[in-house]
This record gives structure tokens, C-alpha cells and sequence, in this order.
């Protein structure tokens, strides 16, 4: 559909200037599910330098503070997890990656 491409087209000409980790996991998804893998990648690559590990575990948060809402970390955590999942094809290592996916708090609980 053209104004779906249009859309897209738009949202990718801003993503080198997006800062905002909650949009940047939104992005990811939103790349995932249209099947675009190269700007997909760009907002892996941007999520991964901004991952809290705690461990073997990864999670997101806005600030990268643990003074963050609980929920949105959850929430960007969230869309980062169904961005990977939700890339064709699924690997073994998007699997392993996934699975290091977790809140702070090391369960997971979600919005999604």
C-alpha cells in the first residue's frame, strides 16, 4: 500500500537522529514487521549499546536508570522482545538473544 510505504519511508529517514530508547524499541518492531532487515539491524545495533545487562540477562530502560518506571522499562523491553521475534526468518542466535531478554528484576512480565 503506498501510504504504508510512504509512512515507513518517513519514519526511516529519522532514525540516525532518534534518541529516545522507548522509540527507538517501537522503531524496531515496527521495522521487523514490515520486513525491512537493514533498518531493522540499524535499531538493533542502537538498542544493544544502550542494553542494561545484568549478567546474561538484558533489559532496556529510558534513562538507563533503575529510577526508571517499571512499566515502561517493561514495556521497552517488551518491544525490543517481539522485534526479535518477529524477524523472518528466527534464528538460533535471535533465539539466544531472546532469551537473555528480562525485566530488572530478572523474571518477565509484560504489556505486549
Amino acid at each position: 500500500d503506498p501510504v504504508v510505504t510512504k509512512g515507513l519511508s518517513c519514519l526511516k529517514s529519522v532514525i540516525e537522529d532518534v534518541k529516545n530508547t522507548y522509540t527507538t524499541a517501537l522503531l524496531a518492531y515496527t521495522f521487523s514487521l514490515a520486513k525491512d532487515t537493514e533498518t531493522q539491524q540499524q535499531l538493533f545495533k542502537k538498542l544493544e549499546d544502550v542494553a542494561i545487562s545484568d549478567g546474561s540477562h538484558l533489559h532496556w530502560s529510558q534513562s538507563g536508570s533503575a529510577d526508571d518506571s517499571d512499566s515502561l522499562a517493561v514495556e521497552i523491553s517488551s518491544y525490543v522482545l517481539l522485534a526479535v521475534l518477529t524477524t523472518d526468518p528466527v534464528t538460533t542466535a535471535d533465539l539466544g538473544f531472546a532469551n537473555r531478554i528480562q525485566n530488572a528484576y530478572g523474571g518477565f512480565s509484560s504489556t505486549q
